[in-house]
């Protein structure tokens, strides 16, 4: 009994199917019909062709040039932006640190000075000597307005640099 249930069904399906692709093959025979109408109607190929080629190419020719001096535009904008980002992280880093170290002048350099210390130099020996006073990585960031990252980067190579300099004053000649 089951199994003669089994074929029922199978037999629904089947015939389900068959009508449903019966449908779309009218569906697509309606839809040709239809399209051979519209070309049947339309105009022929000289009376379509109203537009100027040289009135396109004006207009394509605008919108290209319209697009490019928008992205210009946008760069140009894009760059201040960084610039101005640029110029304002560098006023931030230890803004008084960098103001308030004395002047030194060529007569007072020494043969080890005469290599002109930049920003950095001068932040990452502050942060050594901040270190040497005992202040925390969270101290010394906050204070010079640096990332902690960085602090505990420059204070990490301090330390390597102090051990292989250890080493080698160790080690016999």
């Amino acid at each position: 009994m089951a199994l003669h249930t089994l074929n029922f069904w199978e037999i629904v399906l089947d015939a389900t199917q068959i009508f449903l692709c019966g449908l779309i093959i009218l569906f697509l025979i309606l839809n040709r019909i239809k399209f051979k109408q519209l070309i049947l109607k339309a105009p022929s190929g000289e009376q379509t062709q109203n537009v100027n080629p040289e009135f396109v190419v004006e207009a394509v020719r605008q919108q290209t040039e319209l697009a490019f001096n928008h992205i210009v535009e946008t760069i140009d904008k894009e760059r201040q932006t960084l610039d101005a980002y640029y110029n304002l992280r560098q006023q931030q880093i230890a803004p008084g640190l960098l103001t308030s170290l004395p002047a030194i002048t060529p007569d007072r350099i020494s043969g080890a000075e005469a290599v002109k210390k930049d920003a950095a130099d001068i932040i990452y020996s502050e942060i050594e000597s901040l270190a040497d006073q005992g202040l925390s990585l969270a101290d010394i960031s906050e204070r010079l307005n640096v990332p902690q990252g960085e602090v505990d980067l420059v204070l990490k190579l301090k330390h390597l640099s102090s051990e292989s300099a250890k080493k080698k004053n160790h080690s016999p000649v």
